[in-house]
């Protein structure tokens, strides 16, 4: 009789803590099914975060197991260099140059695929299989289109004077920059057209044949049904691609590391430089922290402004 006393005070006392957290068995059980989730974010992204904010308050030779705790210090040489406002500057002008190119194209490429009647899918297959093509395999196809002795891209711009006839183009400092926009860009726009397709093709018929009836032109059906409808995703996706390309390291460092002369030397490449090359890791997890903190005040800022969520929801 004891042990039921304290099993059924225990039982009790259980579900009093369940009702001041207002939790019931749904809730918990929900709880239950979100909760490796938010373990495993907490253990990809936020873990890193924390280490590289600790890391960049100390000095940190990259052979040297011992840490010297320098507080700011990092932070402060960080926002006083000029390599580091020239890198936030070319990134900014990436970033940019990339998500416009990206979102006319994969606008486009969507809106082409929506209209086709016969081997839609299959277009629509190969079109996607562009963003499945791995990095490295579209900067070494760029390369060698590029090459200065059979590469086609090379005499056709050669060809058109844009470049001297034995000048690398990815090694001219005027088109480095432009052309790994470009090569980005041809990889990355499908994924503006995977958003936009899905949206185009919830859109109902009966409001373009309504619009034909009552006389409207392409250009006003795709003013006043196609681009309201598709505002939303279309900011979303300007986001997610402007982010990613800010950060984006590997297309930029395989094709120019950086050069020449420093001007496709993004913040990545500089804080992978100034950890690997200048064996400073405290500096470089700094530039890291100070990167984010733009990022996330940037994209406050954005969805102030645009709203997003409120588009889509409409």
């Amino acid at each position: 009789m004891a042990s039921e006393s304290v099993e059924s005070t225990a039982t009790a006392d259980r579900r009093s803590v369940r009702g001041r957290l207002g939790l019931d068995g749904e809730a918990l059980r929900g709880w239950a099914t979100v909760a490796p989730v938010i373990l495993l974010y907490l253990f990809v992204a936020v873990t890193p975060i924390a280490f590289a904010i600790y890391a960049s308050l100390f000095e940190v030779p990259l052979l040297n197991p011992n840490w010297t705790f320098t507080g700011l210090s990092n932070y402060v040489e960080v926002l006083t260099m000029n390599s580091f406002w020239s890198s936030l500057w070319l990134g900014a002008l990436f970033m940019v140059g990339s998500t416009v190119v990206q979102l006319l194209v994969g606008l486009w490429i969507a809106l082409v695929l929506n209209q086709l009647d016969r081997g839609q899918r299959f277009l629509t297959a190969v079109a996607f299989t562009a963003y499945l093509v791995p990095t490295v395999i579209v900067v070494l196809v760029a390369l060698f289109m590029f090459d200065v002795e059979v590469g086609v891209l090379h005499i056709a711009g050669s060809t058109l004077g844009l470049w001297g006839e034995r000048t690398f183009a990815l090694g001219d400092q005027t088109w480095a920059m432009p052309l790994v926009v470009l090569i980005g860009s041809w990889k990355f726009s499908i994924f503006v057209t995977i958003f936009t397709l899905a949206q185009l093709r919830a859109i109902p018929d009966r409001f373009y044949e309504a619009a034909k009836i009552c006389g409207a032109s392409r250009w006003e059906m795709f003013r006043d049904i196609t681009l309201p409808r598709i505002t939303g995703v279309l900011l979303i996706a300007v986001l997610l691609r402007a982010v990613f390309m800010f950060n984006k390291f590997d297309i930029i460092w395989m094709l120019t590391e950086g050069g020449p002369a420093g001007a496709t030397t993004t913040l990545p490449i500089l804080a992978y430089r100034t950890a690997f090359l200048h064996n400073d890791y405290g500096v470089a997890n700094a530039m890291a922290v100070v990167m984010f903190v733009f990022l996330a005040i940037g994209a406050y800022c954005y969805f102030r402004a645009f709203d997003p969520t409120a588009e889509v929801d409409t």
